[in-house]
C-alpha cells in the first residue's frame, strides 16, 4: 500500500494529477486510522504525510496531513523541518492587512531553520527556507512595510553566512535587501554597521553587486549625516530656550522681591506717591533689561 501512495504522489507532482493526489491522501488516511491489517500506522512511513502536504494542491488536505504527521510518532530527521516549512506555507502572507498570519508564517520558518541549523546535513533546508521565504513575503517589499522583515531577515542572512552557503549571489542579494530594508524603517544605525560587514563581502565575492550597496551605503551616510545635524540643531535650540526659560524664572523672582521690599517701605514711610513712582522705575528697568534677552 505505502508503494501505491508513492506512486501516486509522484505522478501528482509530475502531471500535476489532482485526482492521483486525492488518491494519496485517502490511501494515507485510512493507514492512519489503522483500516489496513498490514500496513498499519506502526509501520506506515511518516514521511509520507509529509510529502502529500508538500503538494498544496488542497490546502485543507496538506493540513491534516501535517496534523496526522505531528500527532503520530515520527523520527527526528529532514521530513521535521519539511513539516515546519509546509506549516508555514499554509499562512502564506497574501496581502499587508493580516498582521497576525505573517507572524505565524514566521514563526514556522524560523522554527526550520533553527532545526536544520544544529546537523550539516539538512543545511539545504536553510537555503530552501530562504528562497520561499524571499518569494512569500513579496506583499511585504514596499515603503512603510519593509520593517517588519527586519528580524527574520536578518537571522537567515546571518545562518547563511554561519552555515557558509555558497551560493554568494543569493547571500549578497539578501544583504542588499536587507539593508534596504533598514533604511525604509530609519534605522540609520544599524544599516551603518551591517553594511560595513556586507560591503566587505560582496566586493571579494560578488563584485557586480558592489555598485549597489554602494549607492545604498553612500544613501544611508547622508540621511545619518543630516539625522545628526538636526539633533544638533534641535539641541541647540532647546538649551537655548531653557537658558531663556531660566533667566525669565529669575528676573521674576527679582522683581517679586523688589515689589515686596517696595511695599514694605511704604508701610515704614506711609508715601504713597513715592511708592508708585518707584515700582514705576523698577518695571521700567526690567522692561529695558528684557529687550536685550532675544534668543
Amino acid at each position: 500500500m505505502e508503494l501505491a501512495v508513492r506512486e501516486r504522489l509522484l505522478a501528482a507532482e509530475r502531471c500535476r494529477d489532482v485526482q492521483a493526489l486525492k488518491n494519496a491522501y485517502e490511501l494515507i488516511k485510512s493507514a492512519s486510522q489503522g483500516e489496513f491489517e498490514v500496513d498499519s500506522s506502526d509501520n506506515f512511513s511518516t514521511d509520507l504525510y509529509v510529502l502529500c502536504a508538500e503538494q498544496l494542491g488542497c490546502l485543507e488536505m496538506s493540513r491534516d496531513c501535517l496534523e496526522m504527521y505531528f500527532k503520530g510518532r515520527f523520527p527526528v530527521n529532514q521530513f521535521l523541518g519539511r513539516a515546519y516549512l509546509c506549516q508555514g506555507q499554509l499562512h502564506t502572507p497574501l496581502s499587508t492587512d493580516n498582521l497576525e498570519a505573517f507572524e505565524k508564517f514566521v514563526q514556522l520558518f524560523m522554527k526550520a531553520i533553527d532545526f536544520a541549523i544544529h546537523d550539516q546535513r539538512y543545511y539545504f533546508l536553510i537555503y530552501n527556507a530562504s528562497v520561499l521565504y524571499w518569494k512569500l513575503v513579496k506583499p511585504y517589499l514596499k515603503p512603510g512595510f519593509r520593517y517588519c522583515l527586519i528580524p527574520s531577515l536578518s537571522h537567515i542572512v546571518k545562518v547563511l553566512n554561519q552555515t557558509e552557503e555558497q551560493d554568494h549571489e543569493w547571500r549578497a542579494e539578501l544583504m542588499i535587501n536587507l539593508l534596504e530594508c533598514f533604511l525604509d524603517a530609519s534605522k540609520l544605525e544599524e544599516a551603518k554597521e551591517f553594511s560595513s560587514a556586507a560591503a566587505v563581502f560582496i566586493k571579494e565575492n560578488v563584485p557586480d553587486k558592489y555598485s549597489q550597496i554602494f549607492a545604498l551605503m553612500v544613501m544611508s551616510s547622508h540621511l545619518l549625516n543630516a539625522l545628526n545635524l538636526g539633533n544638533k540643531k534641535l539641541n541647540t535650540n532647546l538649551a537655548k530656550a531653557e537658558m531663556g526659560n531660566i533667566i525669565w524664572k529669575l528676573h521674576s523672582v527679582i522683581f517679586s522681591f523688589i515689589l515686596l521690599y517696595c511695599l514694605l517701605c511704604f508701610l515704614s514711610t506711609h508715601n504713597h506717591c513715592t511708592l508708585r513712582a518707584y515700582v514705576c522705575k523698577v518695571i521700567y528697568n526690567l522692561d529695558e533689561e528684557n529687550q536685550y534677552m532675544t534668543f
